[in-house]
């Protein structure tokens, strides 16, 4: 028997890092308590939960935030007594509150890793990969060269494996102790009315297997002996996976408190709209060049309107800077930036970004909506690393983008002064004056979202023919109720055929006026689009299907 579906599925998830928020404190870095200030911003965007990135402590002055404590908060952001506060604003407002919890390594500052190096009988000495010996030589054929991820510890003379960081050495999945202490945090956390974790980095975990260290092929798997037996105590609590790959069994493809990165979505999109041509989403939606089937999608997995996932970049590496989606710095090849906010990539073209935010809100699955995007925010390329897109939130065109009362130089990130991103352009209170604007168009397609079960993660999808290579149109159905969904890729005005044979009869009801439009016919439907637009239809069945329908659920 099915799981039932967790509320959650039925909203839009938001994600915050923390840092860039908002400063309450004044010190130049976001806090627990800035978002406590910004809780009705939040809940008027329509959102159902929060995920905070980045709460736990780290070692400072880090890009990555190298993890010293999964027990405790960072101090940087606020004390226990300010994130409870937070917890409870945020559940008085319906919202729930996860937090993304690193699991694939440490920094070498953790107290388990000191551990770990002083002592071969210690708690923790099979708990990360260590070596005596050095490790071999690099291949030289290989180009780019092959690396190396082995280096030496100096205090234990011993070398230890690492799977990004020098500084951050993985953890090994096939120590017990490892999932023994991950049960641990998670009941901790849960104790504080924590509603559930993102575990970033699930995709790459790795154990030791026969002298050879090897990444685990199904973290779900891996983790199942945790995340079962906190089901009974904890049945709602969820666990967003940072892999790109669905559960193995069954039964935790069910489990409606697991979901999975669905990677292929944002690469596609981008795709997609670049070359004004449906191709690369119909593999991702159905799987079939005609994509004529209907079939019930996994509800358990999140989308994304950002690359997040490590696993995708290293796919993306290898294609060309010709074919490249996402634009990187060649000349920093060990930490370059990763210039991924939707408004860069749609070259800040409003309609391209509205496109964009409809296919994220109408697709299958939990969208997970990055902070800023709502407004249309940039990057600023010339941060390092994942900075580019964590800078501060643009709240007005006051000093600092109203983020915090701070000298700009004690920033945790600097502002956007690019003229076509800066926050004296791209701001909230601006936007909030015009009922035009872009943040007002992505609440009112959330608030839709919200009223239409149709839309929820779960229920069943299918493709339509167009007979355009530039428009793309697909059914989603659940408990009765039918919703088509329609854009138009191309910068050119266009025109469709839509094969909807199967909803002779119907009326099709535009979902944001009530608009009616012409009864679908038996002949292909024909549909005009402007330059980049979308059109939302509820499907309304004919009175005589109503009736027949309404008679079988009384039999």
């Amino acid at each position: 028997m099915d799981e039932p579906v967790n509320p959650i599925l039925h909203g839009v998830m938001y994600e915050i890092y923390i840092r860039s928020y908002s400063d309450h404190s004044g010190d130049g870095t976001g806090d627990f308590l800035g978002i406590v200030d910004r809780l009705d911003y939040i809940s008027r965007l329509g959102v159902s939960s929060i995920l905070l990135n980045c709460p736990f402590l780290s070692v400072h002055g880090k890009d990555h935030h190298p993890l010293l404590d999964w027990m405790k908060l960072d101090h940087e952001l606020g004390t226990l007594s300010d994130f409870l506060l937070l917890l409870e604003k945020a559940h008085m407002k319906g919202l729930k509150v996860l937090l993304s919890l690193p699991v694939n390594a440490t920094s070498d500052q953790h107290v388990w890793f000191s551990e770990s190096r002083l002592s071969r009988g210690s708690l923790f000495s099979n708990s990360y990969f260590w070596s005596d010996t050095p490790p071999p030589e690099p291949e030289t054929r290989h180009d780019p060269p092959e690396k190396i991820n082995w280096t030496l510890d100096a205090d234990s003379g011993r070398y230890y494996w690492f799977g990004d960081h020098k500084d951050e050495p993985s953890l090994n999945y096939g120590d017990a102790e490892v999932l023994s202490e991950m049960c641990r945090i998670f009941e901790h956390w849960f104790a504080l009315e924590v509603d559930g974790f993102r575990l970033a980095g699930a995709g790459r975990l790795h154990s030791w297997k026969k002298n050879e260290i090897i990444p685990v092929q199904d973290p779900f798997q891996t983790f199942h002996p945790v995340i079962y037996p906190l089901k009974k105590s904890y049945p709602e609590k969820m666990f967003l996976f940072e892999t790109g790959s669905p559960p193995s069994k069954r039964g935790q493809v069910n489990d409606s408190r697991l979901f999975y990165h669905f990677n292929p979505f944002f690469p596609a999109v981008i795709s997609a709209i670049k070359n004004e041509d449906r191709s690369p989403l119909e593999p991702i939606l159905d799987g079939k060049p005609k994509g004529r089937s209907k079939k019930s999608l996994s509800r358990n997995r999140t989308i994304h309107l950002r690359e997040r996932s490590e696993e995708t970049f290293e796919l993306l590496d290898t294609l060309s800077s010709d074919d490249a989606l996402f634009p990187l710095a060649p000349d920093l090849p060990e930490d370059r930036p990763i210039l991924s906010r939707v408004a860069r990539l749609m070259e800040n073209g409003r309609r391209r970004i509205q496109l964009v935010m409809s296919l994220f809100l109408t697709f299958p699955g939990l969208p997970v909506l990055y902070y800023g995007d709502e407004i249309g925010m940039g990057d600023h390329p010339h941060l390092r690393g994942k900075n580019p897109i964590r800078t501060p939130m643009h709240w007005s065109a006051d000093r600092n983008a109203g983020f915090s009362r701070a000298d700009p130089e004690e920033l945790f990130n600097p502002v956007i002064e690019d003229p076509l991103y800066s926050y004296q352009m791209v701001n909230v209170e601006s936007q909030e004056r015009f009922p035009d604007s872009h943040l007002w168009n992505v609440r009112r397609m959330i608030e839709v979202r919200n009223q239409n079960p149709l839309l929820y993660g779960d229920g069943d999808f299918e493709l339509i023919e167009t007979r355009s290579a530039s428009i793309l149109a697909y059914v989603r159905s659940c408990d009765g109720a039918t919703g088509l969904f329609i854009h138009n890729l191309s910068k050119s005005a266009m025109f469709g055929h839509l094969d909807l044979a199967k909803w002779h009869g119907y009326k099709p009801r535009e979902m944001f006026s009530g608009g009616a439009f012409p009864t679908v016919g038996k002949a292909p439907y024909l549909i005009t689009m402007t330059p980049y637009s979308t059109i939302w239809f509820l499907l309304e069945a004919p009175i005589r299907k109503k009736m027949a329908k309404s008679r079988r659920r009384g039999s």
